[in-house]
């Protein structure tokens, strides 16, 4: 836990960055500590889900403690530098209040709305995408690498697909906001016997094959639902399906 640093010292603004919303608690939760920290503003930066935001919200207003949310959008070598990006949700006063501090963190500082959860909601959105984008990419570079194909020429490779991959997110957030499934180019089904491809391929080569065998049983559920002719977007359903996980809360 630190003192955010301005020209002009603010001894009223507190910056947590730790591990996790678990840490954070077992160094903020004690009454000495809620007792000093009245009236004052407690930014929280360390990791955790909207849930543990709105938690920490009620918490805060429990002890008297004005509190910001924020997610830090990038690796610890990129804070303080232009590659950063910062996500703060909660009361705008409250943002506009400690933004002159927490400038100094990231290139760029997002209010992202009053909703406390919703900072740490759009980082793991956004991580979602990307370590998703980052295990496919090592996956298709196994390939590349065990079929001994010329080195380096993977990502070249990758690099020239992203404006076709921008054209198809693009598609599928349409898709999505419609609830339009419909279409005859990128069913479930051809998708699905491509990855059934790359999954005896990875058995062929004894190499793991995780991914695919989770690509597939998310793919599988939407064919045995009906949906096998539907477009690549309606596995959005299948994801979000409650019944298809279990649930667990604070």
């Amino acid at each position: 836990m630190s003192l955010g640093v301005s020209r002009k010292p603010r001894r009223d603004i507190v910056i947590v960055n730790v591990s996790d919303y678990k840490t954070s608690g077992e160094l903020l939760r004690n009454p000495e500590t809620e007792k000093a920290l009245g009236g004052k503003i407690v930014v929280q930066l360390s990791s955790g889900t909207p849930q543990e935001a709105r938690v920490m919200e009620s918490w805060a207003q429990r002890c008297g403690i004005s509190y910001l949310d924020g997610a830090i959008l990038g690796s610890p070598n990129g804070i303080g530098t232009p590659a950063c990006t910062i996500f703060y949700s909660g009361p705008e006063e409250i943002f506009s209040r400690v933004k002159p501090v927490v400038d100094v963190f990231g290139g760029t500082t997002l209010f992202v709305g009053n909703e406390i959860g919703h900072a740490s909601a759009m980082d793991m959105a956004s991580l979602t995408f990307g370590v998703s984008a980052m295990l496919g990419f090592l996956q298709g570079q196994v390939v590349w690498n065990g079929e001994n194909l010329p080195a380096g020429g993977f990502f070249e490779t990758v690099k020239g697909l992203m404006p076709i991959l921008e054209l198809i997110f693009a598609d599928m957030s349409r898709r999505v906001a419609a609830k339009d499934f419909t279409g005859d180019q990128a069913s479930v089904e051809a998708y699905s016997a491509v990855i059934e491809l790359l999954a005896r391929w990875c058995k062929d080569r004894r190499v793991n094959h995780a991914l695919p065998d989770a690509y597939l049983e998310v793919m599988d559920r939407a064919i045995s639902g009906g949906k096998g002719q539907s477009d690549i977007a309606c596995l959005y359903e299948v994801l979000s399906d409650p019944s298809a996980g279990g649930s667990s809360g604070l």
